[in-house]
């Protein structure tokens, strides 16, 4: 027996009142002798025998009395039911897990995962009482920042029964980990004494446990009494191959300049698949096909190339043959090929001659057009960079607070920024102000006799280059007179400058060096800020600190160094249904924007002014595919949004598994009920159910009890009033 009022049962010391006035009622008094009780001596030993035993009644049912009332007050609940109906059914709290994600589309020989799901949730439903309350949650609209409104409970169940019917697969993953620190939430607020929560799920692999940052430390959730019951779904293996990921390697994408897309496949079968087909789509069009080999368990890359044909949004699309699973056969990714770029110099104008001529020549008919306008540093303002999609710095001296905040703002909206020092870069200047503020690259001096230590005289050239990196795919060229013994024949160089002055940068940790010279100091280094990146060089745009601008290698640097500042890194690649898109335009726009979501379903959204750029927090991303921005007719953005690969992770969890997550969140095993068969939920649940709760019996016993205190009181006063009557007559 189990009392939902327990810390009423101190009260059962009032029992112990009857008793003590009994005890001091029967204390010795003094005799003192009286001529006319000589009478009462003729009084029946019988009678006075019955007497004694109507005032040991008596004490015996005010006690009970006592004891039946306060145990009344504190509810006691036998386990189980007792037969006929004669205890009232404890209510209950509960909350039903219900799994909607894509992976409950799959069947097995009973049919449709989610079918097997409505009717095992509607079995639970009609084990539920009249005053029982029900929290119906779908494990997508469980939420991961905490910051949910707890939902009200429902006790209407016609109406819940209706709701099972109308829920569909839906694409935002979310896990059973998740799920349950919710329903603690849920029911940290109920007063009710059975608190249950059922989870309908598949069990799967990648929807066990959670991936935010949680405690490692093992927590208590749940009240001790809480049941949990798992109804898992799925009895056999699924064949099943998805997409997991898509990288496209830094790039600057132009038109008819190939670019590599790679794909990781996934076979979470158990047995290998072989010459699976596996297709890339642009614009809607396959472009190539190939089929692939994988085991089982493992995965594979595989890469294709494309061309753009057009500037503007490239819409890709990976996709794979049909399986048994059809959800995680596709992955979607966006590119962006500029056709123009708006460029701002900012400097003096001598220190622009020849950032100025190198900008005005096109490098080629497909190439992006660039848009020049000049500024000096003073006029450097919000309203300019607006409206720019770059910035080149050259010979920055030391920049005030103000303009500093403008260009960090800028940088971490997504900007770049090119930064060429100059005569007014000294190092207290640009480590105060540029550096500090930035969080980049300091320097440690400005070396005008470079690379003696060397036996290069008074100029140092190119040691290292990362090839790797975007600003050089297609920049090489053969020479064979700078060929050392033993080395390829097809090495790619680059025609390095002298250079005769440099600055001495120290990278952070963070920073990455693309060019080093001869001395070990940095010649190009990039910066990350926010979301945006600045490339700096050593020397500055002129012939006095090195013959850069005189080599065939100025030009197309300077100009590819631009087009890699314009391109944002790709981030649609890591966004999932359900996670939010941050949308960055620099430009002016509407007050309001258009998003066209997969399907064709128009959304409009308020822009947010700041400072720099006009920020747009999109997040009704519930479905997957390609999302437009758009002002009126003019796209201004495209995204893609993809299933979490998690969701395709199909492989059936274990029990250790399982047993260890619920274990982290306090919840015992012998608390814990698995309903492996859909016919064994009622049996379940009622066996494991504190179910009679008794306080009505235990109220009506303790009226019995005082009625009969009532007539062998009142009989036992008639009885000594006779006995007395009879003695003095």
């Amino acid at each position: 027996m189990t009392f939902l009022n327990p810390f009423v049962l101190f009260g059962l010391a009032a029992a112990a009142i009857p008793i003590l006035l009994h005890v001091f009622n029967l204390r010795k008094l003094q005799t003192i002798e009286f001529s006319t009780l000589s009478f009462l001596k003729e009084l029946q030993k019988t009678k006075i025998r019955r007497l004694k035993l109507r005032q040991l009644l008596l004490l015996f049912l005010r006690t009970l009395l006592v004891i039946l009332i306060v145990m009344a007050f504190s509810r006691p609940t036998l386990k189980g039911s007792l037969p006929g109906g004669l205890a009232e059914q404890a209510k209950t709290t509960a909350v039903m897990l219900f799994d909607d994600s894509q992976s409950m589309t799959a069947s097995d020989e009973q049919g449709e995962l989610l079918r097997q799901a409505k009717n095992s949730a509607a079995s639970i439903v009609n084990l539920l009482k009249d005053g029982d309350e029900v929290f119906l949650i779908k494990l997508s609209d469980v939420p991961t920042d905490g910051t949910k409104e707890i939902p009200s409970s429902q006790r209407n169940f016609p109406a819940i029964r209706s709701a099972l019917k109308d829920i569909k697969p839906s694409s935002i993953h979310r896990t059973i980990e998740d799920a349950l620190r919710f329903a603690s939430r849920l029911l940290a607020s109920s007063k009710n004494f059975n608190k249950e929560v059922y989870v309908i799920s598949d069990f799967q692999s990648g929807s066990l446990e959670s991936k935010l940052n949680v405690s490692n430390a093992a927590e208590r959730l749940f009240a001790a009494t809480t049941q949990f019951f798992l109804v898992p779904l799925g009895k056999r293996e699924l064949q099943n191959v998805s997409v997991e990921s898509i990288e496209i390697p830094n790039a600057i994408f132009e038109i008819n300049k190939p670019f590599v897309v790679k794909a990781k496949l996934v076979n979470h079968a158990t047995s290998d698949v072989q010459n699976h087909v596996v297709s890339i789509y642009q614009d809607g069009s396959r472009v190539a096909q190939k089929g692939v080999d994988i085991r089982a368990g493992q995965s594979v890359e595989t890469d294709f190339t494309l061309v753009p044909k057009l500037a503007g949004f490239l819409e890709g699309t990976i996709e794979l043959e049909d399986d048994e699973l059809e959800f995680d056969n596709r992955r979607f990714f966006t590119v962006h090929i500029p056709e123009e770029f708006r460029v701002l110099l900012v400097g003096n104008s001598s220190d622009l001659t020849y950032l100025r001529l190198a900008l005005s020549t096109r490098l080629s008919d497909t190439s992006a057009s660039l848009k020049m306008t000049e500024s000096s540093l003073d006029r450097l303002s919000t309203s300019l960079l607006s409206n720019t999609d770059v910035i080149v710095l050259s010979n920055p001296p030391e920049l005030t607070s103000s303009q500093m905040s403008i260009l960090k703002t800028y940088l971490q909206n997504g900007g770049g920024v090119l930064i060429l020092p100059g005569a007014h870069t000294t190092v207290s200047a640009f480590n105060m102000s540029i550096a500090a503020a930035l969080g980049i690259s300091t320097i440690a001096a400005v070396d005008s006799q470079s690379g003696t230590s060397q036996g290069t005289g008074l100029s140092v050239e190119f040691e290292k280059v990362d090839l790797r990196h975007p600003l050089f795919a297609g920049m090489f060229e053969k020479d064979e007179t700078k060929q050392s013994a033993g080395t390829p024949h097809s090495q790619r160089i680059l025609e390095s400058p002298r250079v005769l002055k440099s600055l001495h940068f120290i990278p952070t940790p963070h920073s990455k060096t693309v060019i080093t010279l001869s001395n070990g100091y940095p010649f190009l280094i990039e910066e990350r800020i926010g979301n945006g990146r600045a490339l700096m060089f050593s020397v500055a745009a002129n012939t006095e600190w090195s013959d850069l601008p005189l080599k065939g290698l100025f030009v197309p640097l300077i100009h590819r160094s631009l087009a890699y500042l314009v391109q944002e890194p790709i981030t649609d690649l890591s966004l999932f249904v359900g996670d939010e898109r941050t949308i960055r335009i620099r430009t002016s726009v509407a007050p309001a924007l258009t998003v066209t979501k997969p399907g064709g379903m128009e959304v409009l959204v308020n822009t947010q002014q700041r400072p720099t750029d006009k920020s747009i927090r999109f997040p009704d991303t519930d479905l997957f595919g390609f999302y437009t921005v758009k002002v009126g007719n003019l796209i201004l953005d495209k995204f893609a949004i993809n299933i979490d690969p998690d969701e395709s992770n199909t492989t059936p969890s274990n029990e250790k598994r399982q047993e260890k997550m619920l274990m982290h969140l306090g919840i015992a095993s012998n608390a814990v009920h698995k309903v492996h068969q859909p016919q064994e939920v009622q049996r379940i649940i009622t066996e494991s159910r504190l179910g009679a709760e008794l306080w009505k019996q235990f109220l009506i016993a303790a009226l019995l009890i005082a009625v009969v205190e009532m007539f062998v009181a009142r009989d036992s006063k008639r009885s000594l009033t006779t006995a007395a009557t009879r003695t003095n007559g």
